[in-house]
C-alpha cells in the first residue's frame, strides 16, 4: 500500500473561492520511511463541491478580551486533560467543520464528541475547543505583498464570547504567508489576554521568497518556533498571565527544520500536530514520527477527506494530548 498524505491545506481565496489545494493537482505523497519525499505514485482526486464564498475581511487592530475566567491552563493542565478541538474558517466551510456549522450547532457537536472522548479514555478529563484559521494563506500576494487574508474582529469576537460562555478553549491559528512569526504572533496577543485563548501557527503556509501558497510546501525553522514561543512567555510574564499552548502543525520532516534546536519555555506548552489528510495506518505512523517526540502530541483528522476516519478508540490508542477534528 502506498504511503499517502497529501497537502491537507485549503487556500481562502479573498472574494472568490475556497478551493483544495488538490484542485490545482498538488497532491503530496511521502515515501514509506524516513520522510524522504519521492515523486508521486498517486494522485487522488479533488473532492467536487468544496469551493465557498469568502466574506471580505481585512487585518485590524485587536481589541483586548480579558473578562473570560477560564479555562486556565498550568503545568498540570494537559497530564489531566486531552483537547478537543474543532478546525477551521467561520465564512469558509470548506476550511473544516467549525465553518459548516451555526455556532449553536457547532458548540452541541463539540460537546457531544467531548463526551465521547470522556467516556472512553479514563481517568482524564476531555476539554472543548475552536481552532479558528485567523490568517489565511492566499495565493495572491495582495498590496502589502503578504498572501494573508485576516478574519475580521467582529466574527473572531463572537467566538471568542462564544467559548468563554461554553468553558471553551480557542486557538487562534497562523498562516503566515510571506509574513514572519514575530509580527503575527504579535498582532494576536490582544486577545491572547484571555486565560483560554492560545495560538497555533502552520508552516505548511510559511513562504520563502519565490513561494506561492497552494503550489509549495512551506517551512518553519526551530528558530521561528522559538520566536512564537518567546513572544508568548514574556507576555505572559509582563501580565501576569496564565500559561499559554503553542500549536504547530507538521505532516513532513521539512516543514520544521532543526526541530532538534526547538528551546523549551517555561510558560508555554509547545503541541506538535500531527498533520495531513491520509489512510489511517499512515496516519499512525506519522504520529509516531512527528508528534510522539514532542512536549506535547497532537493529531489532525478530516471528517470529509480521510478516506478511513479514525474511530476514537483508534485515536486514544496513540495518547495523544490534543485532537483536532477538520
Amino acid at each position: 500500500m502506498p504511503d499517502v498524505i497529501r497537502m491537507k491545506g485549503q487556500i481562502a481565496f479573498g472574494a472568490a473561492l475556497a478551493v483544495p489545494l488538490a484542485a490545482a493537482g498538488v497532491w503530496f505523497l511521502t515515501a514509506a520511511g524516513g520522510g524522504e519525499t519521492e515523486p508521486p505514485a498517486v494522485l487522488l482526486p479533488p473532492e467536487p463541491g468544496i469551493g465557498q464564498v469568502v466574506a471580505a475581511t481585512s487585518v485590524t487592530s485587536a481589541t483586548p478580551v480579558s473578562r473570560c475566567d477560564g479555562p486556565v491552563v498550568n503545568a498540570d493542565f494537559l497530564a489531566s486533560n486531552q483537547i478537543l478541538s474543532y478546525y477551521g474558517n467561520p465564512h469558509v466551510p470548506g476550511m473544516g467543520i467549525l465553518g459548516e456549522l451555526e455556532p449553536d450547532e457547532l458548540v452541541t457537536r463539540v460537546k457531544e464528541h467531548a463526551a465521547k472522548y470522556d467516556g472512553l479514555n479514563g481517568a482524564r478529563g476531555v476539554q472543548p475547543a475552536f481552532h479558528i484559521v485567523y490568517a489565511s494563506a492566499q495565493p495572491e500576494a495582495g498590496r502589502d505583498g503578504l498572501h494573508l487574508q485576516f478574519l475580521d474582529k467582529r466574527t473572531i469576537l463572537r467566538y471568542l464570547d462564544l467559548a468563554c460562555k461554553q468553558g471553551f478553549l480557542v486557538f487562534l491559528d497562523i498562516q503566515l504567508g510571506r509574513s514572519d512569526v514575530e509580527t503575527e504572533m504579535r498582532d494576536i496577543l490582544p486577545y491572547l489576554e484571555a486565560p483560554n485563548v492560545h495560538a497555533s501557527l502552520d508552516p505548511e503556509f510559511a513562504m520563502a521568497p519565490g513561494q506561492v501558497p497552494g503550489e509549495d510546501i512551506g517551512s518553519l525553522d526551530a528558530a521561528d518556533v522559538n520566536v512564537a514561543q518567546a513572544v508568548l512567555e514574556e507576555f505572559v510574564e509582563r501580565r501576569g498571565l496564565t500559561d499559554k499552548i503553542l500549536i504547530v502543525h507538521q505532516f513532513t520532516d521539512g516543514m520544521i527544520t532543526n526541530r532538534e534546536l526547538i528551546d523549551d519555555y517555561p510558560h508555554v506548552r509547545l503541541v506538535v500536530d500531527s498533520d495531513g489528510v491520509g489512510p489511517s495506518d499512515i496516519k499512525q505512523v506519522k504520529f509516531g514520527w512527528y508528534a510522539a517526540r514532542a512536549e506535547y502530541a497532537g493529531i489532525k483528522l478530516y471528517f470529509r477527506q480521510d478516506p478511513d476516519l479514525m474511530s476514537e478508540t483508534e485515536v486514544l490508542g496513540l495518547d495523544p494530548d490534543v485532537i483536532i477534528y477538520q
